[in-house]
């Protein structure tokens, strides 16, 4: 088995549990927090998380651009360079202990956010993704007992403060603190500038709907909006893990000029990622309304099947855009990510107010549909990436409005995507065969 198939086995393999345990941290979080201590309750203090989780964006500055480099630097084979950028990276997130004076559990949330987003990156950037599994998995222990004591941070607390401690314990130990030098220094701060904007714009539209349906509406509409999405945002977990795996083969493929493997890595996990959560929307539309607002407690309505098409169409365009922020085109990924974060931001002060959690998903809809147009476009100018991947989207997307009809019409809808699909089926389990060594 080739070294980049190894890479994208153990790093896929290794973020089915990291990233899985992480989002599925959001979902316990808001079914115990609703059942233990109502809709307001959780609609509060999930404004508040996603807040830090916000700030954490500006703490992390430095960290998409240590993965990137580090993975560079790893394929050029120069790992004092690694060592130089690490201590600035992990530093900057402690700035946001300033903030604790303005709010206690802000500061520090937002704190040991940005040190989890840094080593997240970093890990994944030196080829040691399964690391980054054995350390969520043992933290998330600890979100766990955090549901044993009374307040209602506890449980992010000691997940975010575990990995925290891990943090430091992992670079002391592998000798990974080295000084910093001013020309590796000069690469972070460039490539962070822009980046971080698309990074921020990105986040925004992952945390932005629990705090700004809080404040343009009320927190039972944001308690509504978490329960939703906490379960909807589930789906995103897929890109990301395929995205922990490829991002740094981008750059290291891009180190070595290879620019033909990047347009075929980001051509062929985006038909997987369409097939896959396509089939998974369909499913959770036939059946995910009803559990979840067992779960709750209340009826999550058809907000959730606007979700469950916004996270779609977000999934869709990752890797094109991984791709160009993993290349020489950040500038580019990072000016779509900004006008679909803008759109969204000003839709939703008439949607939400209006349309109450309906209005929350269709303005995500609209930023992710703007952004993917964007991506498209200069994935095929820039990269050579054929637009003609999403055909299966714009299928899928009309095939799960039937909902809207009745669950009978979209299960019709589900054969005829499935019909439509079944060679990309057979193409998957293959790769799926090749991964476990039965081709070459």
């Amino acid at each position: 088995m080739s070294y980049e198939r190894r890479v994208i086995l153990r790093h896929s393999l290794a973020s089915v549990v990291a990233l899985g345990l992480t989002g599925l941290t959001r979902f316990l979080y808001s079914a115990v927090v609703a059942r233990r201590f109502g809709i307001e309750a959780l609609g509060a203090a999930n404004s508040l998380i996603s807040q830090a989780f916000f700030l954490a964006i500006p703490l992390s500055f430095f960290a998409i651009a240590l993965g990137k480099y580090a993975s560079e630097f790893l394929g050029a084979g120069k790992t004092d360079s690694i060592r130089s950028i690490t201590l600035p990276s992990f530093l900057l997130p402690l700035v946001g202990l300033l903030l604790i004076p303005l709010n206690l559990y802000l500061g520090i949330l937002a704190t040991l956010r940005g040190i989890q987003l840094t080593l997240r990156n970093f890990l994944y950037g030196i080829h040691r993704g399964e690391h980054y599994a054995y350390i969520i998995t043992l933290a998330f222990v600890g979100f766990l007992v955090g549901f044993l004591f009374p307040n209602v941070f506890a449980p992010y607390l000691l997940f975010l403060g575990l990995i925290a401690v891990f943090s430091a314990a992992y670079l002391v130990r592998f000798d990974f603190v080295g000084k910093p030098r001013t020309s590796e220094i000069g690469l972070l701060i460039s490539y962070s500038a822009f980046a971080f904007l698309g990074t921020l714009s990105g986040v925004f539209l992952i945390q932005g709907p629990y705090f700004m349906s809080e404040y343009l509406s009320s927190p039972e509409v944001a308690g509504r909006v978490s329960a939703i999405l906490s379960a909807a945002f589930l789906l995103t977990y897929l890109p990301q893990i395929l995205q922990s795996a490829i991002m740094p083969l981008f750059s290291y493929k891009y180190g070595r000029n290879e620019s033909d493997y990047v347009k075929l890595l980001a051509e062929k996990t985006t038909s997987i990622l369409i097939l896959v959560t396509g089939v998974a929307v369909f499913v959770l539309m036939l059946l995910g309304r009803e559990v979840l607002s067992a779960i709750f407690g209340f009826d999550v309505g058809s907000a959730f099947y606007l979700a469950l098409m916004a996270m779609e169409v977000y999934i869709a365009y990752n890797p094109s855009i991984v791709a160009l922020n993993s290349t020489a085109y950040v500038r580019r990924g990072t000016l779509v990510a900004l006008l679909g974060a803008f759109a969204v931001f000003l839709s939703w002060f008439y949607l939400i107010p209006a349309f109450g959690a309906m209005g929350v998903m269709a303005g995500l809809i609209l930023g992710y549909c703007l952004i993917l147009a964007g991506v498209a476009h200069y994935a095929r100018a820039l990269l050579d990436i054929s637009p003609r991947i999403y055909v299966p989207l714009a299928l899928a997307l009309l095939l799960q409005s039937l909902v809207f009809l009745s669950k009978f019409a979209l299960l019709g809808g589900f054969l005829l995507f499935l019909a439509y699909n079944r060679k990309e089926i057979t193409d998957g389990i293959s790769l799926v065969k090749s991964f476990r060594g039965r081709e070459s």
